[in-house]
């Protein structure tokens, strides 16, 4: 599933581990944010790492530095339902946006991201 953020770029459903969240496993950390993001009812099952990129951005006069970690999951079942962070959702075929790398957040996502979309179809 792609998202589409306000600003136009693509982005993955996920994101930051909260503070009180240090001692719990990814998977736990990214099941509260899958269903943050996409609603309560979405079901799905986390299959392991798909790939690891890295991005890069300024906030209030700071640089923030983050490696995301992207994770394969499988659907099973339930609606979309988006929160206020995302203009919508897609479900693609993962190669149809490697035509677009200008959407992509950093560089290094697009080139991990375009890797991994080789390995899938091996």
């Amino acid at each position: 599933m792609l998202l589409i953020r306000p600003d136009g770029y693509y982005d993955f459903p996920g994101g930051r581990i909260d503070e009180s969240e240090i001692d719990l496993s990814f998977d736990q950390a990214l099941t509260r944010e899958l269903r943050e993001e996409l609603g309560n009812s979405f079901q799905f099952d986390i299959k392991g790492v798909a790939f690891i990129a890295k991005r890069r951005y300024s906030s209030n006069n700071k640089d923030h530095r983050i490696i995301a970690i992207f994770f394969e999951t499988l659907y099973k079942d339930g609606e979309v339902h988006l929160s206020e962070e995302h203009a919508k959702s897609e479900w693609i075929d993962p190669k149809s946006i490697l035509d677009n790398p200008e959407k992509f957040l950093s560089q290094d996502e697009y080139n991990q991201y375009k890797k991994y979309c080789k390995l899938i179809n091996n």
